[in-house]
């Protein structure tokens, strides 16, 4: 008796058990959307592109530079003598070596920049993503572009970055 008591308990458990469903709710959003489209995106990019703008100026001020410097020097080719001619070359030489230096660490820099405001910006949004998380019980939120397919009606871009535009129209940066 006493084991089919027992036998009966664990079967009662058991199909119970197997009623108990948890479920988890997933939902994708395109992260490089909400960069490009928010308004606090724009601007941060905008920023980018000008600074971008005024280095490649720079570079080619300077490549320009340069080249008038290297036909100046080639124009008096007859009229200076050989170590003449070879000191102003190597003069030359070294001035563009000390720019390739700079501009590599102007390259670099803005590149570091890139990322630095990328990771403002979803710093700032990370924040705005949990709330909607929370709110809409959603679990799990993936990138669009780790995503093969999946249903449309899972996409909270729109939703997103409708609220990422109320809360945050402006990241400062240095």
């Amino acid at each position: 008796m006493k084991n089919l008591i027992t036998i009966v308990f664990f079967c009662s458990l058991l199909f119970t058990n197997n009623n108990l469903k948890a479920e988890t709710k997933i939902a994708y959003i395109d992260m490089e959307l909400i960069f490009n489209n928010s308004i606090a995106g724009k601007k941060l990019t905008e920023n980018l592109n000008k600074i971008s703008l005024e280095n490649q100026n720079y570079f080619k001020q300077k490549e320009e530079d340069f080249k008038n410097q290297e036909l100046k020097i080639i124009s008096q080719r007859n009229i200076l003598d050989n170590s003449e001619l070879e000191s102003k070359l190597k003069k030359l030489r070294e001035e563009v070596t000390i720019y390739n230096q700079e501009k590599n660490k102007r390259i670099n820099n803005f590149n570091k920049k890139k990322i630095q405001v990328s990771e403002l910006l979803f710093k700032a949004i990370k924040p705005l993503l949990i709330k909607y998380s929370n709110e809409n019980s959603i679990s799990i939120f993936l990138q669009k572009k780790n995503i093969v397919i999946g249903k449309s009606e899972l996409n909270k871009t729109e939703d997103l970055l409708k609220i990422v535009d109320k809360e945050i129209t402006e990241i400062k940066f240095n």
